[in-house]
């Protein structure tokens, strides 16, 4: 009998070995490990049982190779110019795409305006046109991601969630921070030391008549559970200022009403990686002396941040979160094995005096 535990790592079980211990033959085995043709229920449960046994890992490009079809994956993300957050995650996709070319992997893209519910709505109608084998996406809009959700698992489509979450529903897997710890961290930074009786800022980027991102909500909900456990909504006037995608007079307007009724602002948080928006308005109405909170190390943020303009950056790691969210998708389709399905991805604190270091070392891993 063949033992497993007896050989050396260049004698691993073979498909011909699982085949004489189940007594069938090796064309079976091979219907049952890449679960194609009829196999009867007590010869399958019988070959199962023995791989198990024998920890038999069948050879990934075996696999890829046995595959009718490629491995078609529809990254449904945010449209992005150079240099922006959703860019850093393309860039993490189609290196885990280039990676896995071997393997039949294909990455089609339909972006949406992260700004604009149908926008999504229409990319998501797009997406499941398109009969994919698996679909990342990112669930910007709650209610209308949910419902995309629910359409992909009746249609038994696989799907992974990147850079924000949704509960109660079955994805392979997500990638991104905690939102609400993340939220929750900035406040504990936000606050330290500031003077009391003064006003705070609580910044979100969106599109008139939407609340803001999935990702951006559940920061906000961090933020304001430490403000509560603090009793700091005693001590400090905290006020929302919109900035909105579509209308950059509008915001402006709204942020001069609010200093008229506050000339006492002594911190600010964004809870989006747009906090050189945030900036612009303070320099057009010299507004200084402000503590700032942003998201993300885009090069307008770095520079802001090496300026002193902004206190701390947080970072969360795009390519990262783009490139495992692909090879997650490849270990569980492919390889069938089984991944974790939430993964929270670092909550970063990136000041002037690490930040270079911090963008170097990045650089490096992602070349690798």
């Amino acid at each position: 009998m063949f033992d497993s535990a007896k050989n050396s790592n260049d004698s691993k079980p073979r498909i011909k070995d699982i085949a004489k211990l189940a007594g069938v033959s090796p064309g079976t085995v091979d219907r049952v490990i890449h679960e194609r043709g009829h196999v009867a229920d007590d010869k399958r449960k019988k070959i199962e049982a023995i791989i198990k046994q024998q920890n038999y890992q069948p050879n990934p490009v075996a696999r890829s190779l046995a595959l009718k079809n490629e491995l078609r994956i529809v990254a449904c993300i945010p449209a992005f110019e150079r240099g922006e957050y959703w860019h850093y995650i393309y860039t993490g996709i189609e290196k885990a795409r280039k990676e896995m070319s071997a393997y039949k992997v294909m990455i089609d893209y339909i972006f949406f305006n992260q700004f604009d519910k149908n926008s999504f709505l229409n990319a998501a109608q797009a997406v499941l046109t398109t009969q994919p084998s698996a679909v990342i996406f990112a669930p910007v809009f709650i209610e209308e991601s949910m419902q995309f959700a629910r359409k992909m698992e009746r249609k038994k489509i696989p799907f992974v969630l990147i850079d924000s979450n949704l509960e109660d529903v079955n994805s392979i897997t997500y990638y991104g921070q905690h939102s609400r710890k993340s939220g929750y961290l900035v406040a504990k930074l936000l606050f330290d030391r500031l003077p009391e009786k003064t006003t705070i800022l609580l910044t979100h980027s969106l599109r008139r008549g939407t609340q803001g991102s999935n990702q951006a909500v559940n920061r906000e909900k961090g933020f304001m559970a430490y403000v509560e456990e603090q009793g700091l909504h005693k001590k400090y006037n905290l006020v929302r200022l919109d900035l909105h995608a579509d209308n950059k007079e509008e915001s402006h307007r709204n942020f001069q009403a609010i200093i008229r009724r506050n000339p006492r602002i002594s911190g600010a948080v964004i809870f989006s990686s747009r906090v050189h928006r945030l900036l612009q308005i303070f320099e057009q109405l010299e507004v200084k002396g402000v503590r700032v909170i942003g998201y993300d190390e885009l090069p307008r943020n770095v520079k802001a941040l090496k300026n002193q303009e902004v206190a701390y950056l947080i970072a969360q790691r795009p390519e990262m979160q783009g490139y495992l969210c692909v090879k997650d998708l490849c270990k569980e389709l492919i390889f069938r094995q089984k991944v974790h399905r939430v993964n929270y991805i670092p909550v970063d604190i990136l000041t002037k005096e690490n930040v270079d270091e911090y963008i170097q070392f990045n650089q490096r891993l992602n070349k690798q």
